[in-house]
């Protein structure tokens, strides 16, 4: 434990020196994967699904959303398990 103001304020410049330069490298990773997804969709766009031509109810159409609204928080869910494994997995040693 620091035994002077200066060293304490020294040990808090210093945790915050790393903590920005941890932040920075990891906006920069994730920066370099947003510039190779662009670059990939430029390359080759998705071609987005056309939506039926039908005139569905609005009771087809509220369940039908709301189907697709829960299919989707699933994904998000799924994706978000595997993001929390892939971060935890960095910490592991060994």
């Amino acid at each position: 434990m620091p035994s002077t103001d200066k060293e304490a304020a020294d040990s808090i410049t210093e945790f915050q020196r790393q903590t920005r330069e941890l932040l920075r490298s990891q906006q920069e990773a994730y920066l370099a994967a947003v510039k190779a997804w662009r670059s990939g969709l430029a390359n080759s766009p998705p071609s987005w699904p056309q939506p039926p031509g039908l005139a569905p109810n609005a009771n087809e159409l509220a369940e039908a959303s709301y189907a697709f609204a829960a299919k989707l928080l699933a994904d998000q869910s799924r994706f978000m398990d595997e993001l929390s494994k892939t971060m935890a997995d960095v910490n592991k040693k060994g």
